[in-house]
This record gives structure tokens, sequence and C-alpha cells, in this order.
């Protein structure tokens, strides 16, 4: 029995040293980003690893949705909510690597989801809008410093700019779908125009179903029928739709840095406490 053991323990070892060979070779170092991970988490702080795009949804002209698969039906990413993740892409020859926050969570099994506006001048969005289906990515994280905790605070003011919103989504998406979370949510959504709306439909359908949950609009260029909200947001914009402060209060802010500049002035006039230049997690106004 103890030399049955012992060869089972010999042969597990010089298996083990094969994958770790196999995946690292001879000189111990990674040539090109891997998977390792097969089931659970399969995130790396610092080691990129690759995954492979399987579906593409056009959410408007110059956004889409985008499904890569994790390594089985049952792996999940291993993100911490509040947190984002870093990609990087090969561009004329050369990494470029930018900070996304999946609109999925560790409830999506099997895959992951980002929501990605393409711009003009962003190497790695339009590198993701020149994708097709097999393609692949290579991605490490967690990154970031802001984690959510349910009931971490009793109401939770957001303020979002055009993709800015995908982290917010993340957080509402999370407390939504826990019935013991009682944290309030309100959002203050600003866009150019109304079909730069992203995720409404989803959005829309949180705030019919959940009274826990609001949004308001604001939009620099409204059409003709709008009920929203016009041009920037104000201060009584922020009064009207954001909880008031206090000390179980807390405000994100997420979108175009000269937005994210205002709005922390903005809510310093408030009464809220001033925003650092670099947040951190205990602040009141943090900026993602």
């Amino acid at each position: 029995m103890g030399d049955s053991n012992g060869l089972a323990f010999i042969f597990g070892a010089l298996l083990a040293a094969g994958i770790a060979y196999f995946f690292l070779g001879s000189n111990g170092k990674t040539s090109s980003p891997t998977i390792l991970a097969t089931t659970g988490p399969v995130l790396h702080p610092s080691e990129y690893r690759k995954f492979k795009l399987t579906k593409k949804v056009v959410l408007s002209p110059n956004t889409a949705r985008y499904r890569f698969e994790l390594p089985t039906p049952e792996s999940t990413l291993g993100l911490p909510i509040g947190r984002h993740i870093q990609v990087m892409v090969p561009v004329n020859g050369s990494p470029v690597a930018r900070s996304y926050t999946p609109t999925s969570t560790d409830n999506d099994r099997g895959y992951f989801e980002l929501v990605v506006k393409t711009y003009e001048s962003g190497a790695v969005s339009s590198y993701l809008h020149r994708m097709q289906v097999g393609d692949e990515v290579s991605v490490r994280g967690p990154r970031g410093t802001f984690q959510y905790k349910p009931n971490m605070v009793r109401a939770l003011g957001m303020v979002a700019g055009g993709t800015g919103i995908t982290p917010m989504y993340q957080i509402i998406q999370h407390i939504l779908a826990n019935p013991e979370d009682k944290t309030r949510v309100s959002v203050v959504f600003a866009n150019v125009s109304e079909e730069d709306i992203l995720l409404r439909e989803q959005l829309e359908l949180w705030a019919a179903d959940h009274d826990q949950f609001d949004i308001h609009y604001v939009l620099n260029n409204p059409p003709a029928e709008w009920t929203g909200g016009v041009g920037f947001v104000s201060k009584e914009i922020i009064q009207e739709h954001l909880p008031a402060p206090a000390d179980d209060v807390k405000v994100l802010l997420c979108g175009p840095p000269p937005m994210v500049k205002a709005m922390g002035a903005l809510l310093g006039d408030l009464g809220y406490e001033a925003p650092r230049v670099i947040s951190k997690p205990d602040d009141q106004v943090f900026k993602f």
C-alpha cells in the first residue's frame, strides 16, 4: 500500500512538472499570454491571459457588446464588484493596453462581456471593433481600488458620462440581484444625444422593477420631445436626483475627465467631501 502511494506521488509530481514545462518553457518564462486555470476564477493580477471572442452584438453605430469565452462553462472571471480589467492588444506591432469594466459579473459563468464605444483615435477600441468571432485578446486583473460590498452605505449616488456607465452598471446589477442588499441607488447619466445612451433598455427595466433604483438622463442635444435633463449636469440636477450629503452616502463618478473634474467641484460646493486627485476606497466621492 505504501509503495503504490509512493509511486502515485512520483507520477503526479512528474506530470505536474511536465505541465509546468509545457506552459512555461525550459527557461521558466512565458513566451505568450496563456490561460492556466480551468475552473473557478481565471484572472491573474499581473499575467496577461488570452480569451476568445465568441459573440459580438452591435448596440449602436459605434458601440458593441463583446462576449469572451472562459476556459470552461463553470469558470468565473474572478473580478470583485467595482474593479476593472486591463485589455491588451497588438497595435502596429506593439502591445497597447486600456482599462474596461465588464458589464457581466461572476454570476455569469463561462464568459464575460464588455460594452465598448469605438473612438476614431482609440487604439484598443478600434481593434475590438475590427475583431471577428474566434479572435483573441489578452486580459489581466483585477485592477483598481474600489470594491463594492452589500449595504456598505444607505444610499449610493452615481454620475456617469457616456461609457462611464459600465462600472455603474456592474454595481447596480449586483445590488439588484441581491434581495438582502437594501442600498438605494440613484443615477444621473449624461450623454450627447439620445442615440448615445448605452444599456438603456436594461437600465429602464431595472428602474421599473425595483423601487430602490432610479435613473435620470441628461442630454446635450436632446430631440424635440425629450422630457429629461438638458445641457450639462448642474447643481440643481444633483440636488434633485442624488442623495443629499450624509455619513451613510457615497457618490461614484465615471466619464470623460473634464466632466469628472467638474462634477467633483460641484459636489464639493454642495457639501459632499471634496474628491481627491486620486480616489481612495473610503472616500465619500470616488472617481473611477
